[in-house]
């Protein structure tokens, strides 16, 4: 174990108010409590404040959100009761997890206890009670979690917890604090952090489980988890989708793609009637800056259960629309299932929005008279499978028509069809557009020569800047 009582240390404990917690704490040493005894019971005041914020939280998680209780440890800590260690942890953490045992008969479920910094001195928190009660409704919802399945993998544990957490006491700022670890990687998997020890990415995928709380009821996350216990897969999204079909009328494709249009108000585009209760506090989702009329650069790698999202200067353009196409360089249709959401942004705020029917029409348009900016979100909201590659056209209606059939033109387009370009896709993030060969004529979208393209924009703008006369 890496953080430990020292050889010497004389460990004491008290019972927690409510008799359900056992704090460990030691009055001497390296992790040594504050002595500071107020009512001069005996017992250290932050050890006492630590049992009565822990008896605060399990009556939360029980009776609130009717959690079952973490597994008993037996004997270990001197009694039944769930063991709260108070170490020093020197700001390396503020207290972690840890598990005891898991019975043979159902080893995916296991007890444990929970160790946690024992004075935060030098910690960001305004008090120890505040850093205890942020630690404490995270960690301690860990033990929750093991009792039902504790191999769902890091982004359901830790995105629930985050979650469990400001449930608990949404002045803890927990969602605040974490939102922008999933909001700078939409492009992303939901459920595939990226590599290496435990990510932002999975703490700040509480947002996610914080619009199921906002769209469905609390009561889904429980569900959720008692879905996972004993599954026979270890996929939280497949169990998802399994409960939303079943108990809500929806799916995880239709939770999915209105939680990346959710995504579209956050920061100072934050807007309760049209998305999150409260979400002024977080930063903006990450966007891909476009220049209109747009053609992506390459096919978008769009993942299962990712969104990918691109802004674009209005300009001149009295409307604005976008559009996927699909790749003619692959055999699957690289458009099916995909979601497309628009708003049109001006100083921040959106000022109007739409979800196409069609993602590869590009005939509903927005107004962008007075506004600055196009956002667009690209949304897969399968639950698994293999991704999607389709390209990107951006701009007024006869632009992304004209990108469309630069992408993809009609069948007696003859030697212009395009000859592909799956190769050029970074199977990992998407990548960029191949560099131009050596003969001097680089490509546009779709092996479509440059010049073709650059010459339909340009008569483009030419027939729109007459009518606008």
């Amino acid at each position: 174990m890496l953080w430990r009582y020292d050889t010497g240390e004389v460990v004491e404990s008290a019972v927690s108010p409510g008799g359900g917690f056992r704090v460990h704490f030691t009055r001497a040493g390296r992790n040594a409590v504050p002595a500071q005894d107020a009512d001069d019971s005996g017992v250290p005041d932050l050890v006492e404040q630590v049992g009565q914020a822990y008896d605060q939280v399990a009556d939360f998680y029980a009776r609130e959100l009717s959690f079952r209780a973490p597994l008993g440890d037996g004997q270990l800590g001197g009694d039944g009761r769930f063991d709260v260690y108070l170490l020093d942890f020197g700001g390396s953490a503020d207290g972690t997890f840890q598990v005891d045992s898991c019975p043979p008969s159902n080893p995916d479920t296991c007890s444990g206890h929970v160790l946690q910094e024992n004075d935060f001195a030098g910690y960001a928190y305004a008090s120890a009670l505040q850093g205890t009660r942020v630690l404490g409704s995270h960690e301690y919802f860990h033990a929750i979690q093991s009792a039902y399945d504790k191999t769902q993998g890091v982004v359901l544990e830790e995105g629930t917890a985050v979650w469990g957490s400001t449930r608990f006491d949404p002045a803890l700022g927990e969602l605040e604090g974490f939102a922008g670890g999933y909001l700078s990687k939409p492009e992303r998997a939901l459920d595939s952090p990226p590599p290496g020890p435990v990510p932002d990415f999975a703490y700040g995928s509480a947002v996610f489980f914080e619009f199921l709380d906002e769209k469905y009821g609390p009561d889904v996350i429980r569900q959720l988890w008692e879905r996972c216990e004993r599954a026979a897969d270890k996929s939280w999204i497949a169990r998802l989708d399994e409960l939303l079909q079943q108990q809500y009328a929806s799916s995880f494709a239709q939770a999915f793609a209105e939680f990346a249009r959710w995504n579209l108000y956050t920061g100072a585009a934050a807007d309760s009637t049209k998305a999150w209760a409260d979400a002024s506090g977080w930063p903006q989702v990450a966007t891909t800056q476009a220049s209109a009329p747009y053609q992506s650069p390459s096919p978008l790698f769009m993942f299962y259960a990712s969104a990918r999202y691109f802004r674009a200067v209005a300009a001149d353009r009295a409307q604005m629309t976008a559009a996927v196409v699909d790749d003619p360089a692959t055999a699957q249709d690289d458009t099916a299932g995909l979601v497309l959401h628009l708003v049109t942004r001006k100083a921040g705020k959106n000022v109007a929005a739409v979800t196409p029917a069609s993602v590869s029409a590009g005939v509903e348009s927005l107004d962008a008279t007075g506004t600055s900016e196009l956002w667009v979100a690209v949304v897969n909201g399968a639950a698994s499978g293999t991704s999607r590659k389709p390209w990107l056209c951006i701009g007024t209606a006869e632009e992304v028509a004209a990108c469309r059939e630069a992408i993809s033109p009609p069948p007696d387009a003859g030697a212009e069809s395009p000859d592909g370009g799956a190769d050029a896709v970074d199977a990992g993030e998407g990548g960029g557009a191949p560099a131009p060969s050596g003969c001097g004529c680089a490509t546009g979208p779709g092996g479509v020569p440059a010049l073709r393209w650059l010459g339909l924009m340009a008569l483009l703008r030419m027939a729109r800047s007459r009518r606008e006369r």
